[in-house]
């Protein structure tokens, strides 16, 4: 082909549409929720969040109700969605009251939680933690343990913590953040519950998907623009309480 002017203008469009088509298919960050119905009840604010905040993420969830990581360390489908794909995050996270009850409960915790960490590192993944909540008004089977909601994310929140020190893991927040909630406006931390005061409401979803989007990406929740339907003042109180989460880790 002679050199010309206009061969050299189709060689440049060429160049540039094979430019965009890289960065238009590069590769996913792929992640792997594996936890219950805390995270389900979230997962439609974390599909939400990833998608429009930028990146290209495939999200895939493993989410039966009540159950534990020890459950996810030896069920064979939790097992087989770990080896299906090469994972760059799998986010655990545990059943609501077992990390802080103390005794054979927390030790089980922490033992599942090294043994799925280990698994998810053979894949090639980083494991993440997904910290959950004390109960709005504390865990009525547990009294003696959790009598209210700061007691019990205390030791919910130490147990979360001290799982990713021992296995150099991420820790998402999201406990942190519903406490930073309930330090500065009581009315909307009775918002982040459903009617159960366990599992999260719309504010609840949203939170938690604010702060495992700002753990897994490395970006501040507050830029986060997309209210969902909440109300856009509330919106903007749970990602400063997101952002707010992630720098005291």
């Amino acid at each position: 082909m002679p050199f010309t002017a206009k061969n050299m203008k189709f060689i440049l469009t060429l160049l540039l549409s094979s430019l965009l088509l890289s960065v238009s298919t590069g590769k996913d960050k792929k992640i792997l929720f594996l936890g219950n119905s805390y995270t389900a009840q979230s997962a439609n604010f974390i599909k939400e969040v990833f998608k429009r905040e930028g990146g290209s993420y495939e999200l895939r969830f493993g989410t039966p109700g009540g159950k534990d990581l020890h459950f996810h360390l030896t069920n064979p489908t939790s097992q087989k969605a770990l080896q299906s794909a090469k994972w760059d995050f799998v986010v655990i996270q545990d059943q609501s009251q077992k990390p802080g009850l103390g005794g054979q409960y927390t030790q089980g915790f922490h033992t599942a939680a090294k043994g799925l960490c280990s698994a998810i590192r053979k894949q090639g993944a980083k494991p993440c933690f997904f910290m959950t909540w004390g109960r709005r008004d504390g865990d009525k089977r547990n009294t003696h343990v959790y009598p209210d909601f700061i007691t019990m994310h205390g030791k919910i929140s130490e147990a979360y913590q001290k799982a990713g020190r021992e296995n150099g893991s991420l820790v998402a927040p999201v406990g942190q953040a519903f406490s930073i909630i309930h330090s500065q406006d009581k009315a909307l931390f009775r918002k982040l519950y459903k009617n159960d005061g366990s599992h999260p409401s719309a504010e609840g979803g949203y939170l938690a998907a604010c702060v495992l989007w700002g753990t897994l990406s490395g970006k501040d929740p507050s830029s986060i623009r997309w209210n969902g339907s909440l109300n856009s003042r509330h919106a903007k109180v749970l990602r400063a309480a997101a952002a707010k989460a992630l720098m005291k880790k």
